[in-house]
């Protein structure tokens, strides 16, 4: 008989403990849901435009993201080597012009003369790929551009995440230029 009122009275305690079906649990400790949190996109206006939740804490690095050691070194930039170099072959061009398609013409231009589509609307125009000046562009002054930015082209790191994917649009960039 003990053991069938303590049975119950564990059971009644238990039961307590859910607020029904259309009602929320109750929380026996507070502030376990409802934490202050910033969401993957979100934002906290007293820090004005830095992005949330998408960089490590100082003095770390996550196993998933790429630290792009050359960021504020454009001459180290510069000396930076292609690791895809001398890879011309057809599916490292072809990936290469599938990104520069997709991110690079409309400014650049399908053939990287500076004459996209929404070239003529900008006031500063975007940068001739092919001219002899571009031609003299290490590999890794153009991968700098592509994930740094430069002049008024702005970053495109987190569009083109994939660091491999960057250095073949360098290389297709290169078969334009013959």
């Amino acid at each position: 008989m003990k053991r069938l009122i303590f049975s119950a009275s564990v059971l009644a305690v238990l039961t307590a403990c859910n607020g029904g079906s259309n009602k929320t649990n109750i929380e026996l400790v507070q502030n376990m849901m409802d934490q202050p949190m910033v969401k993957s996109q979100g934002w906290i206006p007293e820090e004005g435009d830095k992005t949330q939740m998408r960089v490590p804490p100082k003095h770390t690095v996550s196993r998933h993201q790429y630290v792009y050691k050359y960021a504020d070194d454009i001459a180290g930039a510069d000396r930076q080597p292609n690791p895809l170099a001398g890879q011309m072959g057809a599916p490292v061009l072809e990936a290469g012009r599938k990104a520069y398609d997709i991110y690079c013409a409309v400014c650049h231009g399908h053939t990287g003369a500076g004459d996209g589509s929404v070239a003529e609307k900008m006031a500063v125009k975007p940068r001739n790929l092919i001219n002899a000046d571009a031609k003299s562009y290490t590999d890794g002054r153009i991968f700098h551009a592509i994930t740094s930015g430069r002049g008024v082209m702005g970053s495109y790191a987190s569009q083109i995440p994939d660091v491999e994917t960057r250095w073949k649009i360098v290389n297709y960039i290169r078969t334009l230029q013959k």
